[in-house]
């Protein structure tokens, strides 16, 4: 059309220079070139307009559509096993997008989850040790404390020598201990053979076991108590007996002293216990890092960018994916500041989307300075003047299916002002 425009206007000059006189033909040459210049620029301002312009709304400029995105990187270092997703597919939050090779990992997480079990079973054998010692040093007890009762009677009997009632009691005594020593001796055999089928636990076997061996030592101490009530005592055995109750004694004490035992295995087991909290430590960091190697999306969008691909070996930190969040859309568009002073922050604005033959509401939300398109001249220097433009952010939250970040868009500004 401007050419067609041209075309005639040169052709009306010519007439004119040719039928009229010099001064009049310049003239309206004059004229006639002013009126075409005046209606190219007019029809220049039109055709900069979009042609879809509603009454009462002035157009501000044009640009492209955009939203937040998120960079989706690895926290840990490998090699790229797969991606499943591909630019421009919808993602969902916590969709996997990427799998990272584990086998290190794998290899940690299984040598943290044996450390666990021997440690453990470590510490189930130091419970049971301990259980055991105990029983021991308790029996050792009982034994020294039975010895050491017929060490004294012997040498209150060397000392004193005996008389007939102390021997009926010295037999009676016998016999009391023989009967408790049937007892126990057949409650043991009774108490092993089913320990060894497995009906019972070896626990119970080895306490009937203990009582067993006490009864043992009693019958013993009871039918030596007896012999010495029988036997003359003489001065030998008075210091035989004096020995006896020396080393009984001191057995007693050796037997006391065999419950620190029991003191010194728990302190192993809670060493133990310390040392599986550790590697449960090592077990669920050797997990977390296993985690890592499913890198999954933070957030509902779509695929804009892919930088890296199956293979790749990637270092921690790098940008793999970059997901355009959905949910927050802008446009930003540069607008003159002559054209600009109606325009406030909270204002209503329309959004045209060509593509979609949509229009959006929108809010006015950063007005700015731009230093990129900043300064327009007057062509005459004298009394000339900066004009700046203006960087106008536009948001919306609106879902449109089929909006894709870059696409072009349109604002458009209530020519007098908008409510807010």
């Amino acid at each position: 059309m401007k050419q067609i425009l041209r075309r005639s206007v040169g052709s009306v000059v010519n007439a004119v220079r040719v039928l009229w006189k010099p001064a009049i033909g310049l003239g309206v040459f004059a004229a006639v070139v002013l009126l075409g210049y005046r209606w190219l620029s007019v029809q220049a301002t039109a055709d900069s307009q979009p042609v879809s312009a509603a009454p009462g709304w002035r157009y501000l400029g044009e640009g492209s559509v955009e939203s937040t995105e998120v960079n989706v990187s690895s926290k840990i270092p490998g090699r790229i096993a797969v991606i499943t997703v591909d630019e421009g597919d919808t993602v969902v939050k916590g969709q996997t997008l990427a799998i990272l090779e584990s086998e290190e990992i794998n290899a940690r997480v299984q040598q943290a989850q044996a450390g666990l079990q021997a440690t453990g079973a470590q510490i189930e054998q130091a419970r049971l040790a301990i259980q055991l010692e105990a029983l021991r040093a308790e029996d050792q007890v009982r034994q020294a404390k039975a010895a050491l009762e017929a060490a004294r009677a012997k040498w209150e009997m060397a000392m004193n020598g005996a008389r007939p009632e102390e021997i009926r009691q010295a037999e009676q005594a016998v016999e009391t201990a023989k009967a408790q020593f049937t007892v126990a001796q057949k409650t043991w055999n009774r108490m092993k053979k089913l320990a060894e089928e497995g009906v019972i636990p070896q626990q119970k076997a080895d306490e009937a076991e203990a009582a067993f061996l006490a009864a043992q030592a009693q019958l013993e101490a009871a039918e030596a108590k007896l012999q010495l009530v029988k036997d003359a005592v003489r001065e030998e055995e008075k210091k035989s007996a004096w020995a006896g109750l020396k080393a009984a004694e001191a057995n007693l004490q050796l037997a006391e002293h065999a419950r620190m035992q029991v003191e010194l295995r728990r302190k192993d087991l809670m060493a133990l216990l310390a040392k599986r909290s550790a590697n449960r430590a090592q077990l669920e960091e050797a997990q977390a890092y296993l985690k890592q190697t499913l890198l999954r999306s933070p957030v509902d969008g779509v695929v804009s960018r892919k930088m890296a691909e199956t293979g790749e070996t990637i270092s921690a930190g790098m940008p793999i994916l970059t997901i355009a969040r959905e949910g927050r859309w802008w446009v930003e568009v540069f607008v003159d500041e002559s054209a600009a002073g109606g325009i406030r922050r909270g204002d209503t604005v329309q959004v045209e989307i060509p593509a979609l033959g949509r229009r959006l509401s929108a809010k006015v939300t950063r007005i700015l300075p731009s230093a990129d398109f900043a300064t327009k001249r007057a062509t005459n220097e004298r009394g000339s003047f900066d004009t700046r433009s203006l960087q106008v952010r536009v948001e919306w939250q609106e879902s449109v299916q089929g909006l894709v970040r870059g696409m072009t868009a349109r604002v458009y500004h209530r020519e007098g002002g908008s409510a807010r």
